[in-house]
């Protein structure tokens, strides 16, 4: 089934309009005459039952105004997506959550939480390729949100909105595929297995030794601080030192048969922190 249909066929389904949303139920009803007798439980069991979601993917939605974006919100968690609504925006959190979408609505221009969304995603190229922005035609005209995110005009047509997202979370799993395994001279990573080969051999990494290793591939060459590597491991609260992150390169250099002193895979930066060796 093609994307738009996935998307449309669902809120068919849910009874929504296109143009604004509402359920069309209701004009069915108002066209129709007096309302139809309930089904009876009978009938409730017999191909009107709810289908189960095989798999979700989990969004988060961020607005001051969520009620707002009820239309929107419902028709995301019908289409099996897990739904995460806030009402402001924390960068801890938002750091902290493992989403696989953020959806801001930034069409209120004197919400203070606006200012923390736009430095936040200038900072990380991560989150602007997994961020839909939803703004008004002042913003959509002057730019001001241009390169931060997929933009999408708001309020508009439900079914828009819900293609755009749908294919917004398409090309991210889409690059993902094509990008699952990732290499430096004989190591192998493949994120979606999350396992490292080296020379065809499996290493057994922990989660966090497999991340320090994945974010220094992922630097390509570029210096690491330690501070950098505890915040985007741990996050900025993290009350232990930077040595901790020491011990888990000391752990898979060993791991990696890596030594220190003529490293292999990963260098030192004395007094900095650490990048892929030459």
């Amino acid at each position: 089934m093609q994307t738009s249909e996935r998307v449309i066929q669902p809120l068919m389904r849910m009874g929504y309009s296109q143009a604004e949303g509402t359920g069309m139920a209701d004009a069915e009803r108002r066209a129709d005459g007096p309302a139809a007798p309930m089904a009876s439980s009978a009938e409730e069991t017999t191909g009107t039952r709810p289908f189960l979601c095989a798999e979700t993917k989990r969004v988060a939605v961020i607005s001051p105004f969520p009620g707002s974006l009820h239309p929107l919100i419902n028709g995301l968690a019908g289409e099996c997506y897990d739904v995460l609504v806030f009402h402001r925006f924390e960068a801890q959190v938002m750091n902290a959550l493992a989403v696989d979408l953020f959806v801001f609505d930034v069409t209120t221009a004197e919400w203070e939480g606006v200012a923390g969304i736009r430095e936040a995603l200038a900072s990380d190229p991560k989150k602007q390729a997994r961020s839909v922005l939803l703004v008004g035609e002042r913003e959509m005209a002057d730019n001001s949100f241009t390169g931060l995110g997929e933009l999408q005009l708001w309020p508009t047509g439900l079914q828009e909105a819900m293609y755009r997202i749908e294919l917004k979370l398409s090309g991210l799993a889409d690059a993902e595929e094509g990008n699952s395994v990732g290499s430096f001279k004989d190591l192998q990573i493949d994120t979606k297995k999350m396992t490292v080969l080296r020379g065809g051999s499996r290493i057994e990494c922990t989660k966090t030794e497999y991340e320090i290793l994945l974010m220094l591939l992922e630097a390509q060459g570029a210096v690491l601080s330690r501070d950098e590597i505890m915040d985007r491991i741990w996050g900025s609260s993290f009350a232990g030192g930077s040595n901790v992150v020491d011990v888990h390169v000391k752990s898979l250099r060993k791991k990696l048969g890596d030594n220190p002193a003529a490293p292999q895979y990963i260098a030192t930066v004395r007094g900095v922190g650490y990048r892929l060796a030459d």
